[in-house]
């Protein structure tokens, strides 16, 4: 600025102070009015965020009751699964699964053994056990492969890994499987 229109400013500000005053104040405001200009863009950008923020919580919120049977039906299942492992160490309790079958289909269970686990367990995840077992059974062909079926539809998780079905006698329809299986146990 001109250092000669500050001194002529400088001799009327005395003589008309309300001019001076009001001069002051509307610099003052203009100012302040930038200020909340600019700060009013932070806002909105803020209330923007917060409002896309309230929304998705309004979605989960409204998808509550859903989210909550949901968990309730992922947790029986994860119960139903922690309930159905098999023990390795527990053989009564491996064997009577099998011995159950057993009386529900009407086979002769001639032979039951539960095999040593694996050392290293590369398929299975560090959370479950494979518990290896090997039976053989005979009986009719409709009750053996009853049998089959219930050990692999049954409430404990197997997978058969072997299995050899030979007719025991020509003359009559009874057969022997012999079946190499595992079961889905605690580590």
């Amino acid at each position: 600025m001109n250092p000669k229109l500050l001194t002529q400013l400088g001799q009327l500000a005395p003589r008309y102070p309300f001019c001076t005053a009001c001069l002051i104040l509307s610099l003052l405001l203009a100012g302040a009015g930038q200020w909340l200009r600019l700060d009013l863009r932070d806002l909105e950008t803020r209330q923007h965020a917060r409002a896309g923020e309230g929304d998705r919580m309004f979605k989960i919120i409204a998808r509550g009751s859903q989210l909550r049977a949901e968990l309730a039906t992922v947790r029986a299942a994860s119960q139903r699964i922690t309930e159905n492992l098999a023990v390795e160490k527990n053989i009564p309790e491996n064997f009577w699964y099998f011995y159950k079958i057993e009386q529900d289909t009407q086979v002769k269970l001639t032979e039951l053994q539960q095999r040593p686990a694996p050392l290293l367990d590369t398929d299975a995840p560090a959370t479950y056990k494979r518990v290896p077992f090997s039976l053989r059974l005979t009986g009719p062909f409709r009750t053996v492969i009853a049998y089959l079926q219930r050990v692999e539809s049954g409430p404990r998780f197997g997978r058969i890994n072997g299995f050899q079905l030979q007719r025991q006698d020509p003359t009559t329809d009874k057969v022997v499987l012999q079946l190499d299986l595992e079961l889905l146990g605690f580590p």
